[in-house]
Formats: structure tokens, sequence, C-alpha cells
């Protein structure tokens, strides 16, 4: 063998390598800097956008397009005397209306009551305090006072964006993503907790297929299309929060629903969903 000639093309070989890998990095940076201007040309023209309807930006606009599944859900599979008898002290069963779809247990820290749209309701009697700090800084204690009266509390992280000094919203998180339908709202009054209104939801699998998000401008560009200028109040309105999570209304009279992921779009006066995968609207709640 001659080696001279074998280190030779060994060495060409490496050198094209080098090239190759020089290349790919180059074409890599192309690529994201290329993304980083597309990103804020179409920052751009959404703002563009949300000028001519009055609409302010206040928000930081997710840059993530994850890829995410649809997220199925059911109503918990434990019985609701179950329930009941592992989150209140001493439950009774006072009523129940099965032409109403309610329930209703006197307990020893208040009154259990299931709705017929699916809730679990409790009223504390006496109102539980709350120790010290205030409103201000409730938030961090009312799970830890309350937790063990709620179904599956350590589900549930609160969400400030639409929190006050007097309700308290939480959201059910799978993988760390808010589950918009999955709520639980307390509600509290002078430094005590007066109760709450929770939908649990109890979450199986995720369908097989997985696509990629749209992104959080391309959502916001979708709701602002959807608006009718002819009935936009004329002081505007204020975008205060964008996210991705999971929503869909609630079917309590199925078995098992899926939850579509979602861009949900806080204004000063309304809830947005919009769906990640078609840019669809999904509903409006008003604050």
């Amino acid at each position: 063998m001659d080696w001279s000639k074998a280190k030779t093309y060994l060495i060409v070989a490496f050198l094209l390598l080098d090239i190759l890998l020089g290349w790919q990095y180059y074409a890599a940076q192309q690529q994201e800097a290329g993304y980083v201007q597309s990103f804020s040309t179409q920052l751009q023209e959404l703002r563009s956008l949300l000028a001519e309807r009055r609409i302010t930006l206040q928000a930081d606009i997710p840059r993530e397009t994850p890829g995410m599944r649809f997220l199925q859900v059911s109503s918990p599979s434990q019985p609701v005397p179950v329930i009941v008898q592992e989150t209140q002290r001493r439950p009774q069963l006072v009523e129940d209306d099965k032409s109403k779809g309610t329930v209703v247990y006197r307990t020893a820290d208040g009154d259990f009551q299931t709705t017929a749209d699916g809730f679990f309701r409790v009223r504390y009697l006496p109102p539980v305090k709350l120790d010290g700090g205030g409103p201000a800084k409730a938030s961090d204690k009312i799970l830890q006072k309350i937790g063990n009266t709620v179904w599956r509390s350590s589900l549930y992280s609160e969400d400030l964006i639409l929190s006050d000094d007097g309700l308290h919203r939480f959201y059910q998180h799978h993988q760390k993503r808010p589950v918009f339908s999955a709520s639980l709202e307390v509600e509290l009054q002078n430094s005590e907790i007066i109760g709450y209104n929770q939908k649990a939801l109890e979450i199986g699998g995720e369908d097989d297929i997985e696509r990629r998000v749209l992104s959080a401008v391309s959502a916001m560009r979708s709701m602002v299309e959807t608006l009718d200028p002819k009935t936009f109040p004329a002081e505007g309105d204020v975008i205060r929060d964008i996210r991705l999570g999971y929503y869909s209304p609630n079917y309590d009279d199925a078995d098992v629903w899926y939850l579509a992921p979602v861009w949900r779009i806080v204004t000063d006066r309304t809830v947005y969903y919009v769906n990640a995968f078609t840019g669809s609207v999904e509903n409006g709640d008003t604050q």
C-alpha cells in the first residue's frame, strides 16, 4: 500500500467533511437569521393591524411553535361519594336531586355541592381565614389552607393574569401547560376564603398524531380579523397575555372528549381561545 497516497486521501476526506460541516452551520445560522427577520416583520405587521382596531399590545409574544397533540379528558372516574369522602370532613348527604343533576352534602367545614354542568362547589362555614399578609400575598397560601378539601389540588397552579383580590383562578396543568377547561376559582373576602368552584377533569392520553402549532403572532392575527370594527368600543382594548395550553367546551354528557391546543389571548374585555392548529377562534369569554 502506498501510505503517502492513503494519507492524501484521508486529508482530502477530512477537508471535505470540514467544508460540509461548515456549510451546514452557515446554513443553520442563515435560517435562524431569516426566522428572526421574518418574526420581526410579522410582529410589525401585527402591530399595524392592532393599531387599526385600536388595540394595544402589552404582552410578551412567545416564539415557540412546538409539536402538540389533542388531549383526551373526561369527568372524574371516581364516584362523587368517594371524592366527597376523600376531600371533606364528616360529610352527610342532604340532597340528591336527579332531575336537576345536583347533589349536596353538609360537612364539618360547610357545604359541598355538585352542579348540573359538572362543577364542584364548596362554601366554607365559617370562612377560612388566611394567616396575615393580606390579599396581595394570599395566592401563596390559598392551597396550603384548603388544598386538602380540593380534588387533586396538587395539579393546579394559579393564573396571576386572571386573579385579583376577590377571585383567584387556578388551572390544572398537563406537561407544564395549562388546561384552560379545568379551572379552580377561589373566592376571597376580607382576607378570608369564602369557597371555591372547581371544574374537575381527569386527563387521559393524547392522540397519536403530533402537529406543529401556529405561531402566537398568527393566532393574534386570526383573533383580530374576527373582530367586527362596527361593534368595537371607541376606547379600544389592551392585550395583556398570550399563552399556549389546552381548551374545549365541556361536554358533560360525554364519557370522553378531546381538548385542542389553543393560544389563549387575554384582553381587558375578553378572553379568546384560538385553535393552535387551525387558527379558528374557539370561544370568547367576557371578563
